[in-house]
C-alpha cells in the first residue's frame, strides 16, 4: 500500500511540473497571472483618472449605473482638469478627501468597467481643449476607434514605465489594454508587440512575452523589405539603412525571446534560448553592433561551450559598461576569477547566472526607452493635444500619489485640525472612510 501511495505521489509531482506542461497551458497560466497583477490600489486609482477623462466626453447613457455616477464623474473631472501643476495647493487636502470619498462610492463600478467603452482620449481632449470645429467633430467609431485607443494604450505603457509614481504596475495595465491582434499588420503593430513583449518579460510573464515576440519574428521574417522609419527613430539608429534596421530589430526580438526562454524551467526552453542567442549574435555582428548586451551573450555562450579564454575577453569588455553598478563589476571580477580556475566539464555556477544576465538586458532596454523623447515623437507625428496629454499624465501622478496619501488613517490624523476647520461634516465622513 505504501508503495502504491509513493508511486501516486511521484506521478502527481511529475504531472504538475512545468516540463510536462504545453506551451499553450503555460501561456494560459501567464494570462491569469496578468489579471492578478492588475489588482492593486495604484492601478485602480489610475484607471479612475482615465475614466474621469474618457467619460467626460460620453453623451450616451451606456448603463443605469453609469448614469447614476455621471454627475459625480463630471464634477470630479472639472475639478481635476483645472489643477495647476505650478500651484500644488490648487487642490487642497479637503479636495483630495472629497475625491477619495466619491471614488470609494463608485469603486466597484470603476473596477468592473472597461474604459474602452468610452470615447478615446483624443476625442475627450478635443472636447476640453479643441476649437469650435474640433468640439463638433464626430467621435471615432469602429475600426478607427480600436486603432487609436490601441495606440493610446501602447504609448502610455511606454511613457509611464519610467515614472517612479506610476511605473510598472500602471504600465502593465496599459499594456494589458493594448491588443495588437486587432491592428492591421504594420510597423506600428510590430513595435507595439515588442513593447508589450518587453513589459511582460520585465514582469516575469515569460510565456506572454514569448508569444508577442514570436509573432513579431514571424512578421519580420515575412516582411524583409518593409520600411521601418519609426523603429529607426525609436532605437536611434539614424546611421543604419532600412535593411540594417530590419536586421537590428530582428536581433533584439531574438534577444528578448532568448531571455524569456532562459528564464523558463523546461529543458526544451533552454535549448531554444541558446538558438535565439546565436541568432542575435549573428544579426548583431552583421550590422556591427558591439556593446554590453553583445558581450553579455557572448560570455554566456562561451561559458556554455567551455571556451574560457573568449569568455574572459568578453567579461573584460563587459566590465567597461556604464550601465553596470560597482556591485555588478565586482560580480564580473568574481566571474573572471571563476573562469580562470574552472575545470573542464564543470557546470556554470551562480556567479554569472541567468538572473545577472537578465539584469543587464533589462538595464539596456530601459536605457533605450529613457532616451526617447515621447512628447517630441508625438508632436512629429502631429498627434493633437500632445502637450495636454503629458500634462494630464503629470496630473495623474499627483492624483494617484495624493489619493493614496490622504486615504491613510495616519495622514488623516496628522491633518485633522486643517480638515476640522474646513467643515465638521467632511471631517466625520473622512473618519468613516479611514475606519
Amino acid at each position: 500500500m505504501k508503495k502504491i501511495i509513493l508511486v501516486l505521489l511521484l506521478t502527481l509531482t511529475i504531472s504538475c511540473s512545468d516540463d510536462d506542461k504545453t506551451d499553450k497551458q503555460l501561456l494560459e497560466n501567464d494570462k491569469k497571472q496578468l489579471v492578478e497583477n492588475l489588482d492593486s490600489y495604484k492601478v485602480a486609482t489610475y484607471k479612475f483618472g482615465k475614466i474621469l477623462i474618457r467619460a467626460s466626453a460620453e453623451k450616451n447613457t451606456i448603463s443605469p449605473e453609469f448614469q447614476s455616477f455621471k454627475s459625480d464623474l463630471d464634477r470630479i473631472f472639472n475639478k481635476v482638469v483645472k489643477y495647476d501643476l505650478e500651484d500644488p495647493e490648487s487642490l487642497t487636502v479637503l479636495d483630495y478627501i472629497s475625491i477619495y470619498r466619491d471614488y470609494k462610492k463608485m469603486e466597484d463600478f470603476i473596477m468592473e468597467t472597461d474604459e474602452d467603452i468610452f470615447p478615446t482620449l483624443i476625442d475627450a481632449f478635443n472636447v476640453v481643449y479643441g476649437d469650435s470645429i474640433s468640439r463638433q467633430r464626430e467621435y471615432l467609431k469602429g475600426e478607427e476607434k480600436i486603432y487609436i485607443q490601441n495606440i493610446e494604450h501602447s504609448v502610455l505603457s511606454a511613457i509611464v514605465i519610467l515614472s517612479k509614481d506610476l511605473g510598472k504596475e500602471v504600465s502593465l495595465y496599459e499594456c494589458s489594454k493594448t491588443n495588437p491582434e486587432l491592428l492591421p499588420d504594420s510597423e506600428i503593430k510590430t513595435l507595439l508587440q515588442y513593447i508589450r513583449g518587453f513589459l511582460f518579460y520585465e514582469k516575469g510573464l515569460y510565456y506572454l512575452s514569448e508569444d508577442e515576440i514570436s509573432r513579431n519574428i514571424d512578421w519580420l521574417n515575412n516582411n524583409k523589405k518593409v520600411d521601418l522609419p519609426y523603429t529607426r527613430a525609436m532605437f536611434q539608429w539614424g546611421n543604419l539603412n532600412n535593411e540594417q534596421t530590419h536586421i537590428g530589430f530582428h536581433s533584439l526580438n531574438h534577444l528578448f525571446r532568448g531571455f524569456d526562454r532562459l528564464m523558463m524551467e523546461r529543458k526544451i526552453d533552454e535549448k531554444r534560448a541558446l538558438e535565439d542567442f546565436e541568432m542575435f549574435l549573428k544579426d548583431a555582428k552583421e550590422i556591427g553592433l558591439d556593446n554590453e548586451i553583445v558581450w553579455s551573450i557572448e560570455t554566456y555562450l562561451y561559458l556554455k561551450n567551455e571556451d574560457n579564454e573568449k569568455a574572459i575577453a568578453a567579461l573584460t569588455k563587459l566590465k567597461t559598461s556604464k550601465l553596470l553598478s560597482s556591485e555588478d563589476r565586482e560580480k564580473i571580477d568574481e566571474s573572471i576569477e571563476y573562469v580562470k580556475n574552472r575545470k573542464p566539464g564543470e557546470v556554470l555556477n551562480s556567479i554569472y547566472d541567468k538572473y545577472f544576465l537578465s539584469k543587464i538586458a533589462t538595464k539596456y532596454m530601459f536605457s533605450i526607452l529613457s532616451k526617447i523623447d515621447w512628447e517630441k515623437v508625438l508632436k512629429e507625428q502631429n498627434v493633437p493635444h500632445t502637450e495636454e496629454i503629458f500634462e494630464t499624465i503629470d496630473i495623474f501622478k499627483t492624483l494617484v500619489e495624493n489619493l493614496e496619501k490622504y486615504s491613510s488613517t495616519e495622514i488623516l490624523k496628522d491633518t485633522g485640525e486643517e480638515i476640522k476647520n474646513g467643515g465638521k461634516s467632511l471631517w466625520n465622513k473622512a473618519k468613516e472612510l479611514a475606519e
